[in-house]
């Protein structure tokens, strides 16, 4: 109860759910541009829809009227560059760093880093990236595989997300916190990021296809950016989770 107690209140000291939906509404504002031009980019699939379109319907199993809402979302496209568009969503980019690195430091209760080190949140970002695309392919091994491979392939992806925390924090934090407290996070961070997997892999589908259907497009933005929130969620929480066990910050 105590560090239940505890972790509650350094939630409110670090005003930590604000920081989350601050954080979730920049990825997906910042993502969803880049998204787009990424789909002109990479071209089409067979079926004349954009490849994002391709792999999210199929990821979750989508049909009908949920199946046309992204395809509308994420259309396929020629591939247009527009400077004005490519610099606000680069800006955005540099601008979700910061404030990820701002949200580590509340979290962590360290000063935050200086305008010289910056670079350290653009590279906690890349490191971020390769950890999802990594993990989604091991994800994609593992359908159709027997049962040992698939539980091989399950504990790859924890150890990736493990390894990617761990490294990505150190990275964000400056070094301003010690490993043992940093291992402790990205224990845990890799069991919450598990189990929004799992969550999304049992709802998000449903969740997707009931929206679209609902609301249509705007529908899919609705479903999306409630598995992003929920993500980032989990992953902060853990980490003021293991910041309040090991008594880091204090």
């Amino acid at each position: 109860m105590r560090i239940a107690r505890d972790v509650l209140r350094r939630m409110a000291e670090a005003e930590l759910l604000d920081r989350v939906y601050v954080i979730a509404a920049g990825t997906f504002v910042s993502a969803l541009p880049l998204l787009l031009l990424l789909t002109g980019a990479l071209g089409t699939s067979r079926r004349s829809e954009s490849v994002f379109a391709t792999q999210l319907i199929g990821r979750l199993g989508l049909g009908g009227s949920a199946a046309d809402a992204v395809r509308t979302l994420l259309p396929a496209s020629r591939l247009h560059f527009y400077a004005v568009g490519i610099a606000i969503t680069l800006f955005g980019v540099y601008s979700l760093t910061r404030r990820v690195a701002r949200a580590y430091a509340a979290v962590w209760q360290i000063p935050e880093l200086p305008r010289n080190r910056w670079w350290r949140a653009l590279v906690w970002l890349l490191v971020e990236l390769a950890a999802i695309v990594s993990v989604a392919a091991v994800r994609d091994l593992a359908r159709g595989s027997a049962m040992h491979a698939r539980v091989l392939l399950f504990v790859v992806a924890i150890i990736i997300w493990y390894a990617a925390e761990l490294a990505g924090q150190r990275l964000i934090t400056d070094g301003r916190v010690p490993w043992r407290s940093l291992h402790v996070s990205a224990g845990l961070t890799a069991v919450g990021r598990l189990g929004v997997a799992l969550w999304a892999a049992v709802y998000l589908g449903t969740s997707l296809a009931r929206q679209a259907e609902l609301y249509g497009p705007i529908g899919v933005v609705f479903a999306l950016f409630t598995s992003l929130f929920a993500s980032i969620a989990a992953t902060l929480i853990a980490t003021l989770v293991a910041a309040t066990v090991t008594g880091s910050g204090r």
